[in-house]
């Protein structure tokens, strides 16, 4: 792995009056994502109001932990990439999650978890020999997918947060979502080094006060949540280990690992260091780690999140200690459920401005990668474009793969993993051996 080099702008310790602000403006990025998966389950198993809150605050805590191990690894251990890498609770695990909690059984959930993190974190050296089957025409494609399979979901936010598909949106969510956007587009043109760097941070909290005065925000929560509250391992009894728990999160495991590949490739590419075996299996055990303790303190499955890449390519910071500075923040804000509440109060257009951005600027990063490839070759063009259509076919129908068994049918309906899994099925298939001719 290439950490070594204190030159590296990945390496670079930034003044404390850059690396808070930018260190929020990752946290801002990637709060909404990081509470969604327990705000679901809460809802759909009936969560009381007092234990919801308690599990996101496990959540935060968790996903602070685990993006501190990856910023910063551990000593002596190959563990943590050592990029600016954000993690967090993917909503890929709410499906299974939602099926074993409809038992009642919460400790199973947890259970399951641990057991997913312990197969991540034991496949991870195995995985990494994957990456050669990883070319520029893969990658490319990959981290393509990755922005535009996200489009829709700031699509979503600016329509006010109520579901995919056709949407009626107030004029006060219009102007707001692409008030933000303009901002940060003006902040990004014309403001001044610091200021450019900072400008979905500028945009978010601008947005969130705008969004304050239109009466899109809602502080009861404030309110209710606690001063302080400290995240406890087995607060709701000892983990519990059933079969079915522990294979659906198996299972949940393995296709978040195809997703992670991906993002690690997409870190490396905007970060312009190289994401070798060493350094994937590296992160990928991180994330098993960070599985394992996010069971252990009520908290569920850690991922990459993509939109955070948005934020290092569109700001131009590349350094890990600001995300790292994420991390703590994140283990702050679970200690006071106030302020975390008060962060939850950005109004969704708000967030679907910045997305736009963010996610439009992953998918320019995919189509960079693959300026390097040759798209004289027929095999080329059609591994590129199938797979993007693959994705898109789920991103557009998210249960197209329905009919199928359900472990199957978990997997295919992941946009990322669909794209991913054509991409090296059919580079395989027209250049063989891995590789892009």
């Amino acid at each position: 792995m290439q950490d070594n080099d204190a030159r590296h702008p990945v390496n670079e310790w930034l003044p404390l009056r850059w690396t808070l602000p930018l260190g929020f403006q990752q946290l801002l990025a990637a709060y909404a994502s990081i509470i969604i998966a327990p705000l679901v389950l809460a809802s759909a198993l009936g969560w009381p109001q007092e234990q919801t809150t308690f599990l996101l605050a496990s959540g935060l805590f968790g996903s602070g932990v685990a993006t501190l191990i990856q910023c910063l690894g551990i000593p002596g251990l190959p563990i943590g990439t050592r990029l600016p890498v954000v993690q967090g609770t993917t909503v890929a695990v709410i499906p299974p999650l939602i099926a074993i909690g409809a038992n009642g059984d919460l400790t199973a959930m947890f259970g399951g978890t641990i057991v997913g993190g312990i197969v991540c974190l034991a496949l991870a050296g195995s995985w990494s020999k994957l990456l050669r089957f990883f070319p520029p025409l893969v990658t490319g494609t990959v981290i393509t997918v990755i922005g535009v399979s996200l489009m829709p979901v700031a699509v979503m936010w600016l329509s006010g947060g109520r579901g995919f598909g056709a949407q009626d949106t107030s004029m006060a969510e219009v102007s707001l979502g692409l008030g933000t956007l303009l901002l940060v587009l003006l902040v990004m043109r014309f403001g001044h080094d610091f200021l450019a760097r900072t400008s979905i941070l500028v945009g978010l909290i601008a947005g969130g006060v705008a969004g304050a005065f239109m009466g899109m925000s809602d502080f009861s929560g404030v309110g209710t949540a606690s001063w302080a509250s400290i995240p406890l391992p087995f607060a709701f009894g000892p983990p519990t280990f059933t079969v079915a728990a522990c294979a659906a999160m198996t299972v949940t495991m393995l296709v978040t690992m195809v997703e992670s590949t991906g993002d690690y490739l997409a870190i490396g590419e905007v970060c312009e260091q190289e994401v070798d075996e060493k350094r994937l299996a590296a992160g990928l055990r991180a994330e098993g780690l960070g599985t394992i303790i996010g069971g252990l303190f009520n908290a569920f499955p850690f991922t990459t999140f993509s939109q955070n890449i948005g934020v290092i390519r569109v700001s131009g910071v590349r350094s890990r200690y600001v995300v790292a500075a994420t991390g703590v923040m994140l283990i702050l804000l679970s200690l006071a459920p106030k302020a975390a509440a008060l962060v939850a109060n950005i109004p969704t257009p708000v967030l679907g401005g910045c997305g736009l951005v963010l996610f439009g600027s992953i998918a320019a990063t995919g189509i960079q990668t693959l300026r390097r490839v040759d798209f004289e070759n027929t095999g080329n063009v059609l591994t590129m474009g199938i797979s993007l259509s693959a994705a898109m076919l789920v991103v557009a129908n998210p249960i197209y793969f329905s009919a199928l068994p359900k472990a199957v049918a978990d997997i295919l309906n992941n946009p990322i993993t669909l794209g991913a899994v054509s991409a090296v099925t059919l580079n395989l298939l027209f250049n063989g051996s891995g590789k892009a001719q």
